[in-house]
């Protein structure tokens, strides 16, 4: 079997975020099958981005074949952002043929987080006579729209809202990281199969060791009889870590302090509000991914928020969700949404989002656990992710999603797989 994943944004261990395409072919490759990566040139998201020299390169990066898009730079989610997706699924629509003879895909995933690659997902499918899945990482237009604040009537968000229902009702399947989008779908009047299959995390691998400044700044502050609660990802408005300053403000004066290790555009006005409202935090930047998890082990509890969002009706799965839960360390929870992984495992102490006085209740809690609770919310946490998440076994229900079933009916040479419009395609 052959697969063609297009994910404009996808990376690797060496080029950075984000991973999950490049997981997912290397547990696919141990079943014998070939995995394509159709990825553009420029992501914002990597650490550091291929030098590409022509529309359908092919490079092996970290052991998985990646077929480049040029696509150019950009900062920020303005105009050049959007142009570079533009300028990804338009080359690959004049290269659809070509992508085709070269990967001979028995089935494509379209998951390159905006609905855009629909179209050149349907094009090389109807091409290939492949079947083709759909791969939603977060529900656009409604993200820009509830984040971003766009209105329903911006032209972007109509193309969005177009691309994204010919994305669901052209697909033989949808595969959603989000644990409720269903109803979502079918609120749209469409019947495809929608199966959920959430991120997740390699339980098995070995664990660098712990950051050694931050370590040190944790242990130092635990020596004086203080309680650390730490934070790792991004600075940024959806991570609601103003909340976060403003309830360890209400902390002020109690052997509580925090950690915050990452960077992001809110960083310099975060840092500026603990020190108005005197919040005992310390912002470390950011440290190498293989020394998260035992950096976080060192805490005695961890905080992750959202700002309050329908968005989040539909489910979340951030990548930090099940850095966090392997640690077994006690986690404060105020996400806006009953459908994670941090309410489904039971261990979490909850906080309302958007509320500092709840949220400082909470990191008082997390952070004075007896040693007996602590052990139990350990133990559950991580046979939690080492049965529901980890990637071995997300792998292989991606992959009987993917194998047609038996029902299937096999195209004749010259049919068309996907139906639909020319516009829809």
């Amino acid at each position: 079997m052959k697969i063609l994943y297009i994910d404009h944004y996808a990376g690797s261990p060496s080029l950075g975020m984000e991973f999950r395409p490049h997981l997912m072919a290397q547990h696919w490759a141990k079943q014998g099958v070939e995995t394509t990566i159709l990825a553009g040139s420029y992501s914002h998201l990597r650490a550091h981005n291929p030098e590409v020299h022509y529309a359908t390169e092919v490079q092996l990066i970290d052991g998985v074949p990646f077929m480049f898009i040029p696509t150019p730079k950009y900062q920020g989610n303005g105009a050049k952002r959007v142009y570079s997706m533009a300028q990804f699924v338009a080359s690959g629509l004049r290269h659809a043929r070509q992508i085709v003879d070269k990967t001979h895909p028995d089935a494509v995933i379209a998951s390159s987080t905006y609905p855009f690659d629909t179209y050149l997902g349907q094009r090389i499918a109807s091409l290939a006579g492949a079947r083709l899945v759909h791969e939603i990482h977060d529900l656009w237009p409604l993200t820009p729209m509830e984040l971003g604040g766009m209105p329903k009537w911006h032209p972007l968000i109509a193309a969005m809202a177009a691309a994204e229902k010919s994305a669901y009702r052209n697909s033989d399947a949808v595969v959603s990281i989000l644990p409720n989008t269903e109803p979502y779908v079918r609120s749209l009047g469409i019947t495809t199969p929608v199966i959920p299959i959430p991120n997740g995390i390699e339980t098995t691998a070995q664990p660098g060791p712990a950051d050694a400044a931050t370590a040190s700044l944790v242990a130092r502050l635990q020596a004086q009889g203080t309680k650390v609660i730490g934070y790792a990802g991004g600075l940024a408005l959806s991570n609601a870590m103003e909340d976060f300053v403003a309830a360890m403000a209400r902390l002020s004066g109690e052997p509580i302090a925090a950690v915050v290790i990452g960077d992001g555009v809110s960083r310099a006005d975060l840092e500026a509000a603990a020190a108005r409202e005197h919040a005992d935090i310390h912002f470390v930047g950011s440290i190498p991914k293989s020394a998260v998890h035992a950096t976080l082990q060192t805490m005695d509890a961890l905080y992750i928020g959202s700002r309050a969002s329908r968005l989040y009706e539909y489910g979340v799965s951030a990548n930090k969700i099940f850095d966090y839960l392997l640690t077994g360390v006690p986690i404060v929870n105020a996400f806006a949404t009953s459908h994670s992984p941090l309410t489904y495992v039971g261990t979490t102490i909850e906080a309302r989002a958007e509320d500092p006085e709840d949220i400082a209740r909470a990191i008082r809690e997390a952070c004075t656990l007896d040693a007996s609770r602590r052990q139990e919310i350990a133990q559950r946490q991580v046979a939690y992710v080492r049965e529901h998440h980890d990637y071995a076994g997300l792998a292989q229900q991606f992959l009987d999603v993917l194998r047609p079933r038996v029902a299937d009916p096999v195209p004749a040479a010259g049919d068309v797989a996907h139906e639909g419009t020319d516009d829809e395609r």
